[in-house]
């Protein structure tokens, strides 16, 4: 088949020519999604390709069989993927046989390539929402996974715990519960909203200083809420010698004496 001799021209070529190898592993449901993204783009590049002569009957009759033909379709198998993506080009030498069913026999009935041929064939993706060998809906559910305020372990292949990567303002297994440093604006059993608190709070139930349950470092518990604590006033001086302090919400800085004597003598005579 012109396929297969295709194939093995382009991994041969890769056996000669190593590609250096990537920080980061891709997984094969990506790899996959990739190839499916370039056969699309292939479909989109070889359409009404080598005409507009202007003999359009003749066009449409010879198209319509290019359309469908092998010739097209080994087309767009040579460019599916760069010569140097080794996992790629394994992956269509494995499957050519089920890419080649799809394009002659599936594709009317099965028009969305990736599902037909990453999640239903060779099986090396889930659909949106699930995760693992089995495609198990992840924690919280597959149309909302964690809840909308996280992210699922795997989402979408086959790989993963399905375990929650919360977002920052939120915690827990489901993503439910508000981070430190948020308070919860509204919650039922399926969403939870958390909104930050005033930057004096660690934790907190609202969006003021009065609203402080703890206070975070650099401040401390005062009538009505937490209020900046001013290290500059203390008796030993959190700086250098050759340095004053500055005192900032919720913190202090140290500057140079010396800048400060030349500031004065500029601005100050």
């Amino acid at each position: 088949m012109f396929i297969a001799a295709a194939v093995s021209f382009y991994l041969l070529l890769m056996l000669h020519c190593p590609a250096p190898s990537s920080a980061t592993e891709k997984s094969p449901c990506d790899t996959c999604t990739k190839l499916v993204d370039r056969f699309h783009k292939g479909l989109e590049d070889t359409s009404k390709k080598n005409f507009g002569g202007g003999n359009t009957a003749w066009e449409e009759k010879t198209l319509s069989k290019y359309e469908t033909s092998e010739i097209r379709l080994v087309e767009i198998i040579e460019n599916l993927c760069d010569s140097s993506d080794f996992e790629c080009n394994v992956m269509v030498e494995e499957h050519e046989e089920q890419i080649e069913k799809w394009w002659f026999k599936m594709r009317k009935k099965y028009p969305d390539l990736r599902k037909w041929f990453c999640i239903e064939t060779i099986e090396v993706c889930c659909p949106s929402g699930t995760y693992g060998p089995d495609c198990v809906a992840c924690l919280g559910g597959a149309e909302r996974p964690c809840h909308g305020n996280g992210f699922c372990s795997g989402d979408g292949t086959r790989l993963g715990d399905g375990s929650c990567r919360c977002k920052a303002e939120y915690t827990g297994p489901f993503c439910l519960e508000c981070a430190d440093g948020y308070f919860s604006t509204g919650r039922n059993d399926t969403h939870s909203f958390c909104s930050e608190c005033h930057e004096s709070c660690k934790t907190c139930n609202g969006p003021t200083n009065t609203g402080c349950k703890e206070c975070k470092e650099g401040w401390t518990k005062g009538d009505g809420g937490c209020i900046d604590v001013d290290e500059c006033s203390a008796e030993t001086s959190p700086c250098k010698e050759t340095q004053y302090c500055l005192n900032t919400e919720g913190s202090f800085s140290c500057k140079s004496k010396y800048f400060l004597h030349f500031y004065l003598s500029l601005y100050c005579l």
